[in-house]
Order: C-alpha cells, then sequence, then structure tokens
C-alpha cells in the first residue's frame, strides 16, 4: 500500500514535515509526538554509527575514517534496516506519524517519515546545520569556495584594511551553503 502522506524531501525543513503530515507546531501535543521520534532517531543514529561494520564498502577499514560517521558514509541497507527496527520498536504516539510514510507496495517496505528523521538527526549532528556561523569542512566535502585569501594575508596592508578584507571575506563565503542532496556548495 502506498503511504496516505506523499513522500517528502529529506532536505525539506520541519515546518513543511508538520505541514505534510498534518502537524501543528504550535499544539503541544504534536510536538511531544516529534521530540519522541526525534529521541528514537537519535538511539537509531547511535546504534547506525557503532562500528565500521555500516560503512559503504569502499570505507570500511579505511583507519582514517572514525566515528561518529556521516550520513552518506553509511551503506544504504544499514540505513533501511534501520528505519524498519525503528518502526518496530516505535511507540504508539510515533507509530500513528509513521503509518503516514509507510509504504508496502514496493519490493523493500519504505517509511518516509523515519527516514526524514533520520536525515535531519545526522544533518544536525554531522555539523551540517547551515544556521552554524563556523563551516567546518570535513573528509567528504571540500571547503567552500575561498575568495582571495592573499588579500587578507597581506602583510603590505594596514590593520584596518587587513580587518576590512576579512570581514568581506567571511560575508563571500557566506553566501555559499552545504546543500547534501547535492552533496556540494552552492551560491544562495
Amino acid at each position: 500500500m502506498a503511504p496516505p502522506r506523499p513522500a517528502l524531501a529529506q532536505s525539506e525543513s520541519k515546518a513543511r514535515f508538520f505541514e505534510r503530515l498534518g502537524l501543528d507546531e504550535r499544539n503541544e501535543f504534536h510536538r511531544r509526538v516529534y521530540a519522541m521520534m526525534k529521541e528514537e532517531a537519535v538511539e537509531g543514529r547511535r546504534r547506525m554509527t557503532e562500528s565500521q561494520d555500516v560503512l559503504v564498502p569502499s570505507l570500511r577499514g579505511n583507519s582514517s575514517v572514525e566515528p561518529p560517521y556521516s550520513n552518506a558514509q553509511i551503506s544504504e541497507t544499514v540505513t533501511h534496516r534501520e528505519i524498519l527496527r525503528i518502526y518496530r520498536l516505535a511507540r504508539p504516539e510515533t507509530r500513528v506519524v509513521y503509518d503516514l510514510g509507510r509504504d508496502t507496495d514496493r519490493v523493500e517496505e519504505e517509511n518516509w517519515v523515519i527516514r526524514w528523521m533520520l536525515w535531519h538527526v545526522f544533518r544536525y549532528r554531522d555539523s551540517r546545520n547551515r544556521n552554524r556561523r563556523h563551516i567546518s569542512p570535513s573528509p567528504e566535502r571540500p571547503s567552500p569556495p575561498n575568495p582571495s585569501i592573499a588579500s587578507v594575508t597581506s602583510s603590505s596592508r594596514g590593520i584596518s584594511s587587513q580587518h576590512h578584507a576579512a570581514a568581506n571575506a567571511h560575508a563571500q563565503r557566506q553566501n555559499y551553503y552545504w546543500d547534501p542532496v547535492r552533496n556540494q556548495w552552492c551560491y544562495r
């Protein structure tokens, strides 16, 4: 059976997620259910990052890849198994919401609601929260495009012009954001 609510892209906002499921962010009960779903996803993430066995084959045995692993480093098979496990272990309150995203028409059962929750838990735990001021590159993600750093570090400039150049470089870097769906830096 197709899910009662059409799937929502993982990159969509919490507001769109609530809207798609018919939930209201101002409703205390809905917020509590969302918090329970988040707890279940956090626990799922913990299970998914316990050993290197969860990694995509190309990263297994690579000593430079250390936990916590990013969502992109974990095999789809492991993610799918965890989605099914979260559904199986779900509280009655969260199961009702998960049922809205349950798709049993496929060869492999799928649940877009749980997948969305897991993706967002990984996103915020992987330092991918785009609202953060500091952007820290990771091995699987290149640094954002960087405007002329040479002008910032030039010793021929005075302190005030260095400060201005650094502020300008920072402002230009803020014009980029990491898009995990495209797996690249994008210009705003």
